[in-house]
C-alpha cells in the first residue's frame, strides 16, 4: 500500500521525532503550570518535590517491567504506551480542573501514573532507533532524541506563561492532551517491525524476563563499565544541578534575572550540541568521544561553575556543560544500540534507564544535606574548610554549594580518566562484536 505507512528509515524516525518533540513541549508546559498551581495553593516546596518524586519513582520502579513488555509486544504498541498513558492521565487532570475540585493527592496520583507510562519512552525509542536505521545513523538519531529534551526546555515555559496569562490552566492541559494525540498519530504513519526477533528464545518466567537485561550487561565487562561510568556521571551531574539555583541566588543577592540567563544559556548549549551531533559523521570509535565529553563536562562545566563568581563565567560554563551532554549520551547510546541484539534491547535499555535514573535522586539526596549541614558552615569566614578551599571558591554565601560543583566535577573527571585507563571500557567497541539480528538470539540463560 502506498502512502505515509510506507515511510521507513530516517524519514520514518523523523516523523516519530516530530511527534515526540510536540508531546515533550506539552509535558513541559503542564509541569510548569502545575508547579505554579501547587505553589499558589500550598506555599510548600515539599508539595512540589512530592509531585516530582512520585513521577520519577514510578518511572524507576516500572522500568524493568516496561523492558519485558517492549521485548514481547509489537514496536508500534510499545512506543505508543507512553503517550497513551500520559494522555489519559493528563485528560483526567483536565477534567478535575474543569470540575473545580482539584486536590493535591489527585495530582500526585495522576503524576505517578504518568511516570509509570514514561518508563516505556526511553527503552522503546532507543530500541526503535536500532530497528529503523543503519548503524552509522544511530548517533545522528540519538542527537535528535537529545533535542526532545533541550528544545522544550527553552520553548515550553514561555508558551505556558503566555497561555496562562490569557486562559485558565485548563487550556494548557488541553494543549498537552492534543500534543499526545499528535504523537500517537505519527506512530501510524511509519512502518515498524511487528515484534522483536526472539526466535529460538524461550519465554521464561517473569522473574527471569525481568532480570534478563541485568544479566546480559553483567556478563559483558565492557558494557558493565560503560553503565557504571554513565551512572556515576549522572549522580555527580545531579549533585550540581540541585544546588545551581540556590548557589546563584545566594551569590547574586537573589538576582532571578542572572539565574534565568544562566539556565537559558545552558539550554541553548544543549540544543547546539544536539544539532551539531545530528550533522556530524559518526566516528568509527565512539568511546574516546564519550570519555572526552565527560572530561569536558566535568572540567569546563561543573568545576568552572564552582570556581566562577560572575554571570559571564557561570553562563559560559553552563553552556559548555550542556553542549557536551548530547555527545556523551548520543555516542554512549549508539554503542548500546550496536552491541545489543533486537530480542533483548527493551530489557537491556530498561535496565540502563533504571540505574541511570536511580543516580539522580541519590545525587539530590547527597548534595542537599552535604551543602546545608557540612560545606556551607565550613565555608563561612573562619570555618574549618574556608582556609583550604576559600582561595578557590571564596567564602560566605553560596561558597559551600560552589564546593559541591568542585567536588562533583572532580569525581567526574577522575572517572573519565579511570575509564580511559581501563581496557575493558576503552576497547569495548572492538572487544564486543556488533549485534547481528539475523544470527541466533542472545544467550540469556546466565
Amino acid at each position: 500500500m502506498a502512502g505515509p505507512r510506507q515511510l521507513t528509515g530516517l524519514k520514518a524516525f523523523s516523523v516519530l521525532w516530530v511527534g515526540q518533540v510536540l508531546s515533550a513541549v506539552g509535558t513541559r508546559m503542564t509541569n510548569f503550570v502545575l508547579a505554579i498551581w501547587v505553589w499558589r495553593e500550598t506555599g510548600q516546596a515539599s508539595a512540589l518535590a512530592l509531585l516530582t518524586f512520585c513521577a520519577f519513582g514510578a518511572t524507576v520502579v516500572c522500568s524493568p517491567f516496561a523492558g519485558v513488555l517492549i521485548d514481547r509486544l509489537s514496536r508500534r504498541l510499545t512506543i505508543m504506551l507512553s503517550d497513551v498513558g500520559s494522555a489519559v492521565a493528563t485528560g483526567v487532570m483536565l477534567l478535575l480542573f474543569l470540575g473545580g475540585h482539584v486536590q493535591l493527592w489527585q495530582l500526585v496520583i495522576t503524576n505517578t501514573v504518568t511516570g509509570a507510562f514514561l518508563a516505556f519512552q526511553f527503552p522503546a525509542y532507543a530500541s526503535t532507533v536500532a530497528d529503523l536505521l543503519p548503524k552509522e545513523q544511530y548517533a545522528r538519531a540519538n542527537g535528535m532524541l537529545s533535542l526532545v529534551r533541550s528544545l522544550p526546555a527553552i520553548a515550553a515555559p514561555a508558551l505556558a506563561g503566555v497561555l496562562l496569562g490569557l486562559f485558565p490552566i485548563n487550556a494548557v492541559l488541553l494543549v498537552d492532551v492534543l500534543s499526545y494525540l499528535v504523537a500517537i498519530g505519527t506512530v501510524f504513519l511509519v512502518r515498524l517491525p511487528s515484534k522483536p526477533a526472539r526466535d529460538g528464545e524461550k519465554v521464561a518466567s517473569w522473574w527471569r524476563e525481568w532480570t534478563a537485561g541485568f544479566r546480559y550487561i553483567a556478563h559483558r565487562r565492557g558494557l558493565t563499565g560503560l553503565l557504571a561510568l554513565n551512572t556515576v556521571v549522572g549522580l555527580t551531574s545531579s549533585m550540581g544541578f540541585v544546588v545551581l539555583i540556590p548557589m546563584i541566588l545566594a551569590r547574586t543577592g537573589d538576582d532571578q534575572l542572572q539565574l534565568g540567563v544562566v539556565q537559558s544559556v545552558g539550554a541553548v548549549g544543549g540544543v547546539c550540541g544536539a544539532l551539531v551531533l545530528t550533522r556530524l559523521r559518526a566516528p568509527a570509535a565512539k568511546m574516546p568521544f564519550v570519555i572526552g565529553g565527560i572530561l569536558a563536562f566535568s572540567l569546563l562545566g561543573q568545576i568552572a561553575v564552582g570556581l566562577g563568581t560572575t554571570l559571564i563565567v557561570w553562563a559560559a560554563a553552563w553552556f559548555f556543560a550542556w553542549l557536551t551532554v548530547p555527545f556523551v549520551e548520543g555516542y554512549s547510546q549508539a554503542i548500546w544500540q550496536r552491541k545489543v541484539p533486537a530480542g533483548v534491547r527493551g530489557r537491556v535499555f530498561a535496565a540502563t534507564q533504571l540505574f541511570e535514573n536511580l543516580a539522580l535522586p541519590i545525587g539530590f539526596a547527597i548534595a542537599g544535606p552535604l551543602a546545608d549541614h557540612y560545606l556551607t558552615p565550613g565555608m563561612r569566614p573562619g570555618g574549618g574548610l574556608a582556609a583550604v578551599f576559600g582561595p578557590l571558591v571564596g567564602t560566605g554565601q553560596g561558597a559551600g554549594m560552589a564546593l559541591i560543583f568542585l567536588l562533583a566535577g572532580t569525581i567526574g573527571a577522575v572517572c573519565a580518566v579511570a575509564a580511559a585507563f581501563t581496557r575493558s571500557v576503552r576497547e569495548l567497541e572492538t572487544d564486543l562484536p556488533d549485534h547481528d539480528d539475523s544470527a541466533q538470539p542472545a544467550d540469556l540463560s546466565r
